[in-house]
């Protein structure tokens, strides 16, 4: 409710009151820019879309007359939603004296009373004299432009005529009518001219509730031109979530719901072209919370994982309750999240680098599920290798075979090369890599890596040249106790053999076999004898040439270590091959 009264100091002001759940708020002074206070404002009337209002002023020369001169002011809204202005109108709006401004629901058809001398421009004849009040209309252009005011021939009498109003299907005009000092104000109900009437209207209505608790959500409302996206006005529910807004025809509007802490509704009405109904109903429902859905998985191998995650406000640096954070299955998580606050998303595990997002729900709000998927980098060892033969001399390059134990694949992408070709590997921590380093003419080098850290490291491999002096021992063939028979530990290495084997064609090699001191010699002569012997025979087997092996068991004569402790005994057990003749150039 807009209205004029004098509630603090000598001089009327505009106020406003709202109605509340609990009846009718204080009313507040209108915040009309500054060297107004000290004016009397009079009759306000607020355009339906709340961006423009025009009251009436006391007119300072003829503050001293008994019923005082009044001038119209008109005042908008801008951006921030203050009112600015007075905005200019043309002097033909102010001559003579102003009463009882009315602005109607299309927001650009303005009714007032004036006490002016009108002449007809088209008979020359007079047509209204300063003597009393009539009814004038101006119709606005655009933003900043008005028609001139007309004399209103239809509803004018031959008395005072104050008051006006059009109802809200323009059809009828209502007005106050003075008939004399003595005679009761009388109110007529006469139809509109039809070119003195508004543009046609049509209202959007309903009610707004919570989504999940089913109350009313007091909310706002803002209207845009959906082409052009100008604010054609800002409105609000009553306390009981309820709304009423009226547009006009010929446009195509936007109209976005929201409230602060809750998501928004936009809902679309094109006006260009006319419809036999004048409203609508749309109710909708707000909600103040989302669910956020985590997708979580390894960038490489596309496996969902399980980490630790945990959300906090950014803004208040509060953590988002664990109850609200919900693993669903591996790599998935289900959080529940309010709207108005960015949240940073931290993802923590020892297998993968630390992950951070923010997700931002302090704008516009149109979903109550989002989704997202966090690929996540596995944290690294770099091991950088240093390849030498016996002299110490770098021999690159080099072949280099990597194989993940864990997941019993191949890795050789992990190897890479700086720019002078020195290799190096980037290992997953927590997985074991068995490492295979192999060049034509020399030994070749395996090991298996259990990466636990990401600390940097350097690897020392040398490779030793293919000479008859050269021995390999492998300590991972292994046989069953006392027995010549193979473990099934073994063919790995084995296989490296046969690979060795194959590319080295020109060499002619000794499978030797020792043993610990357990036992007597000739015992330990002939099962050496035969663990060569199965050696020899798998060699064979996989396309290793006869004439390029041979076999022999040294028993326990040649020990790598004192045989005084079971794992000095464990190293003496072995196999070793011995070149015995190497062809290459």
């Amino acid at each position: 409710l807009y209205f004029h009264a004098k509630l603090l100091g000598d001089v009327f002001g505009i106020y406003c009151a709202r109605r509340t759940k609990d009846g009718w708020s204080e009313p507040q002074r209108l915040k009309l820019p500054s060297g107004l206070e000290a004016d009397n404002l009079f009759s306000p009337t607020i355009s339906s879309n709340n961006r423009t209002i025009f009251v009436l002023r006391s007119k300072p020369a003829e503050a001293k007359k008994k019923e005082p001169c009044k001038e119209l002011l008109l005042f908008e809204k801008n951006k921030e939603g203050e009112w600015i202005g007075p905005k200019y109108l043309p002097k033909e709006f102010n001559t003579g004296c102003q009463e009882t401004p009315f602005i109607s629901a299309d927001n650009n058809s303005l009714y007032f009373s004036s006490k002016r001398i009108d002449i007809d421009k088209n008979t020359g004849k007079k047509i209204a004299d300063d003597d009393s009040y009539n009814i004038y209309f101006a119709r606005r252009i655009d933003e900043n432009n008005w028609y001139y005011p007309v004399y209103v021939a239809a509803v004018n009498t031959e008395f005072d005529n104050l008051s006006p109003m059009v109802n809200s299907a323009s059809d009828y005009f209502i007005c106050n009518t003075k008939t004399g000092k003595k005679q009761a104000t009388k109110i007529f109900t006469l139809p509109l001219p039809a070119d003195k009437k508004p543009a046609q209207t049509f209202v959007v209505k309903g009610s707004i509730t919570d989504l999940y608790s089913k109350e009313p959500v007091e909310a706002g409302i803002s209207v845009q031109n959906a082409i052009t996206s100008v604010l054609q006005g800002d409105f609000e529910t009553d306390y009981a979530g309820k709304y009423s807004i009226i547009l006009t025809q010929g446009t195509f509007y936007k109209l976005d719901f929201s409230n602060a802490g809750y998501s928004h509704t936009y809902y679309y009405k094109d006006l260009n072209f006319s419809e036999k109904s004048k409203e609508q109903t749309f109710d909708l429902a707000l909600y103040n919370n989302v669910t956020l859905e985590l997708n979580i998985y390894d960038n490489e191998l596309f496996y969902p994982v399980s980490p630790t995650v945990t959300i906090v406000d950014s803004l208040t640096r509060q953590a988002v309750a664990t109850d609200r954070i919900v693993n669903v299955s591996k790599g998935k998580y289900n959080c529940k999240l309010n709207i108005g606050n960015i949240y940073k998303i931290a993802i923590q595990s020892d297998d993968f680098e630390p992950y951070e997002i923010y997700f931002d729900l302090r704008t516009d709000v149109l979903y109550s599920n989002f989704e997202k998927s966090l690929e996540l980098k596995a944290a690294r060892k770099i091991l950088d290798l240093n390849v030498t033969d016996n002299e110490g001399a770098n021999i690159l390059p080099v072949n280099i075979d990597v194989k993940n134990l864990n997941r019993d694949e191949n890795a050789a992408s992990i190897v890479k090369y700086d720019n002078s070709g020195k290799p190096s590997l980037s290992l997953r921590t927590n997985n074991r890599y068995e490492l295979n380093i192999t060049k034509k003419g020399y030994t070749y080098y395996n090991t298996t890596l259990d990466i636990q850290t990401t600390v940097r490291e350097n690897l020392d491999v040398k490779l030793e040249q293919l000479t008859t002096q050269t021995k390999m021992v492998f300590n991972n063939i292994t046989f069953e106790t006392n027995s010549a028979e193979l473990n099934a530990e073994s063919y790995a290495e084995l296989n490296r053999l046969v690979e060795f084997m194959k590319n080295n064609p020109e060499l002619k090699i000794e499978i030797s076999a020792h043993t610990d001191d357990v036992g007597s010699d000739a015992y330990n002569i002939r099962l050496s004898d035969k663990r060569a012997e199965s050696v020899v025979k798998f060699l064979m087997s996989n396309e290793i040439g006869k004439n390029h092996l041979q076999s022999k068991g040294y028993g326990k004569s040649q020990p790598l270590v004192p045989n005084n402790s079971d794992e000095n005994r464990a190293k003496n057990r072995r196999v070793e091959i011995k070149i015995i003749e190497n062809t290459t150039n």
